[in-house]
Formats: structure tokens, sequence, C-alpha cells
């Protein structure tokens, strides 16, 4: 028994010792890598590359990605340099080796402290990228010194920039700006006063489409025929019996006021009864030319007054319509009107009020964002219309559905200033919030913060974040459901 005793804990220290040897020989064999992370308003640059040793070669990869789309640059050419006061050394690529990622080379030639530069160059922009104090070691034990290993992160969530290429991402930075006193409210999108033109019949009849294509959303032109609306067999609302019977009192006005012209020219009759003859005339003139300008089809023609789109059709075709009933409402569609209804106790808060933002379709607005501006807002309220209505005006670019109920956040009084993300950067967990923070290009980290006022497009920080740090805005669920693999990707790519 303490024979087998011995021998298991022989076994057992030998198999520590062969892992702790194991152990030493991967940490000794770990390779010692540098990283930067640069954004600008153009791109987003992560490089990596081993410590940049005296007559070696060393390999870049460098990581674009557009700053537009935060999708990888695909075509392009990028310059390297390293350079110390007027002296320095370059190299040239002239496209990516893959999608999104340069690898350029360069060999220096002395130690030192240099300025690192990437020069960009798309089909759709350019750019320039200076990195300074990076050193050039004269040997790799000197960088191994000066280096030392990285210590991992524990929070550290791994996510490779090819993993970011395939998803909808983003992020944007913590800024520190204005924040006012919010009205949070419901609200409608309306057109404009003056934007929409209801289109009336002008006898009773029988409405006939002119095309098939009169329909709710077609575009009209000015002047362009939509409607006839004909009598049919009714008598009483014959269009064309009406237009015949105004040709005929026509033409025998006409007749009765030439012969009364001449007596008069003759001073045959009185003034008084060629005035009369004059003014019946007119007014048969009038009637007719009045039918004629709208006849055609056998009924009377109804146009548009004016281009747009067809927003409402009151009638369908073959429908019986009275003279003065409504067809059909023109829209422009050039401005909007946003109505939002605010309760009555932010009544006093209105004072002060000077623009706002909106949700549409799930996506925040500001109306500066649509050359807006705050019309006017309701001075009374009543049983029936218990709330105020705010109104704002602003251009339709074609975004925007009118008739759309929206959730709109009015701005009021300042309240300082504050740091400020995304309202899309937040992370909800039964009434607490986070936010997935990118520390660096394949570096995040997800961070408890505490929210304060939101205007519905940001909303402010009041802890747990730093002014420019950068926060995922698109795919930070992706990110964060990375970090439950409990593995962080390596950086070294083998591309």
């Amino acid at each position: 028994m303490r024979t087998t005793t011995l021998f298991t804990f022989g076994l057992l220290a030998l198999f520590l010792f062969a892992c702790q040897e194991a152990e030493e020989h991967d940490h000794a064999e770990e390779e010692i890598t540098v990283s930067h992370t640069v954004w600008t308003e153009k791109s987003e640059l992560f490089v990596e590359f081993e410590p940049l040793i005296v007559g070696e070669l060393t390999l870049f990869l460098a990581h674009f990605s557009d700053m537009e789309t935060f999708h990888a640059v695909e075509k392009g050419e990028l310059t390297v340099s390293l350079t110390k006061g007027t002296n320095g050394i370059r190299n040239t690529v002239s496209e990516p080796s893959s999608p999104g990622i340069f690898t350029p080379t360069l060999q220096p030639k002395e130690a030192g402290v240099y300025t690192l530069t990437f020069e960009l160059t798309t089909p759709t922009f350019s750019d320039k990228i200076i990195i300074e104090d990076v050193t050039v070691y004269a040997t790799h034990a000197a960088a191994e010194k000066a280096i030392g290993h990285e210590e991992e992160n524990p929070n550290e969530i791994g996510f490779l920039k090819e993993q970011a290429w395939k998803i909808e991402f983003a992020n944007a930075p913590v800024t520190r700006d204005t924040v006012h006193e919010i009205i949070n409210t419901g609200g409608q999108i309306l057109p404009a006063q003056g934007d929409e033109k209801v289109i009336t019949a002008t006898t009773s009849g029988i409405v006939v489409y002119n095309s098939t294509r009169t329909m709710i959303g077609s575009e009209v032109s000015s002047g362009q025929l939509l409607f006839s609306v004909i009598g049919g067999n009714m008598t009483d609302h014959n269009v064309k019996t009406h237009f015949l019977q105004a040709k005929s009192n026509y033409t025998q006005a006409k007749s009765n006021y030439d012969r009364k012209q001449k007596l008069y020219n003759s001073k045959a009759i009185s003034k008084a009864d060629y005035e009369e003859a004059q003014l019946a005339f007119q007014l048969a003139e009038s009637e007719y030319q009045n039918l004629a300008s709208n006849y055609g089809n056998g009924g009377k023609s109804i146009k548009s007054p004016s281009m747009g789109y067809i927003k409402h059709l009151y009638k369908t075709e073959g429908e019986f319509v009275e003279a003065g009933e409504p067809l059909a409402v023109i829209t422009q569609n050039k401005r909007l009107t946003i109505q939002a209804n605010v309760g009555q106790k932010d009544y006093t808060k209105l004072n002060s009020a000077i623009s706002a933002n909106f949700l549409f379709n799930g996506k925040p607005y500001a109306i500066e964002d649509f050359n807006g501006k705050l019309i006017s807002y309701g001075k009374s309220v009543s049983s029936e219309h218990p709330k105020i209505p705010v109104y704002f005006e602003l251009d339709n670019q074609g975004e925007l559905l009118p008739g759309s109920y929206i959730e709109v956040w009015i701005h009021g009084t300042q309240r300082g200033t504050a740091l400020r993300i995304p309202t899309s950067a937040l992370l909800e967990n039964y009434g607490a919030y986070s936010v997935i923070v990118q520390a660096a290009g394949e570096s995040f980290e997800k961070r408890d913060i505490k929210i304060g006022v939101s205007d519905g497009k940001y909303v402010e920080v009041i802890s747990g974040l730093e002014e420019g740090e950068r926060v995922v805005t698109k795919g930070a669920y992706q990110v964060k459901m990375a970090s439950m693999s409990g593995e962080i990707p390596a950086h070294s790519h083998a591309h």
C-alpha cells in the first residue's frame, strides 16, 4: 500500500513538472506584437506588427475600415513611411492583400524613435494617419525588455475586424455637449398647410377615371386630366344636355347682341336696350366657355390644379357625385408638419422650446436634419382637446410618411453640458444599462453605466464612461455574444 502511494505521488510530481516546463516554453515562444488603433472622420486604422528591429523586415497588418459604412476598405493604395526628421524609408502597396487588410513591409536601418505614417488613397476618399513616437530597437532582447508581455484583461471581449466587417456595425465617441430639459410625448406627421389641394366635382353625375393609373400614390402634373363626370341616362344630371343647352344659349345671345349693336350704332335703340343684350351675351359666353373648356368624352373634365401625388380618392369609378363633393386630394409633399401633443403640466416649458427630435420607424431624427423649425403652439385647451398642440415644420426628403404616429422629444431650457452617447448604444437588462466600449480595433469591454435624460437621439451619461471613449452603436449584441464564448481571439492574424 505504501509503495503504491509513493508511486502515485511520483507520477503526479512528474506531471506537474512537465506542465510547468511546457508553460514556460510556451511563454518564451509567445509572440510580442505592437498594435495601434486610430480613428479619423474618414477611416479607422487598426495596425499590428512585430517590434521594429534594425536590419529586419517587418510586416504590417493594416486593417482599414470606411467610417461612413464601417465596412472593409476593399480597393485602394497604401503607403507606409518611417521617418525621423527629413530622413526615412517608405513602402507602397497597390491593393489590399485581402478585403480591408493591407500588408506593407519596412526594414529599419537605425535604432531610435520615429514617426510612422499611413497614407491611404481609395476611389472615394484619401486619408493620412500619423503615429508618433514609434521605437526601432537594436535587438530582439532590447525590444522584449522594453515591451514585455501584455497581461490579459479578464473583461476583454475579442472581436476581429473580419467579424465586424460581416455584420451591421458602427461606433461613436462619447462627447460632451449641451443638454436640455426634455418633454417626451406623442405626435403625428402631417402635410404642411397649403401643401394639399382638394379636387371637387363642378357638376353632378357619374365619375369616370381618365386612366387606370389614377390611384393613390400616383404622380400627377398640373392641368392633367384625372376624371370626367358624365350624366349617362339621367335627365336631371346629363352633362351633355347642359353643354348643348349652354352652346345654344351662347349662339342665340351672340346673334341678338350683334344685331342690337348695329341698331345702337345707327341710334335705332336706346343704350339701355344695347347694354341689356351685351350683358346677356357675356353671361352666356362665360357659361359656354366654362363648360367647353372642361367638356370631353361626353362629360365634364376634372383636372389636377397642381403637380404632386394623389393622396386620397373619395369616389370609385362609376359612383354618383353631387356638384361640390370632393373627388380627390392632391399633395405636393414638399413640406411636412409635426404635431406634438403636450400635457398641460408642461405648458410653461414651451416658452423655451426651440427644437425637437422624433422617432420614425425605429430610427431617431432631429428636425434640423430636415431644415425644420418650431412654428407655434396652442395657447388654450378644452374638454374636447385637453392637450396643447405644438407644431414644427420641416422639408419632406422622402424618408417620412405623412399620417404616421411618432414619439417626440421637445427640447426646452438648457441645463448645461454633459457626456452623451447615441441611444442606439444602450443595452438594457431589467432597468440596468450597459454599453460595449471599443478600446481598440479588436478589443472590446462591456461597461455598466448610469444614464440621465434622453432626447430620443442621445442620452446623458452620468457615470461609467469618459469623454473620447468609443461605444458600439450597431452590432453591440453580436459583440456581447462573442464574450460568451470564453475565448479571446488571437490578435496575430495569419493572412
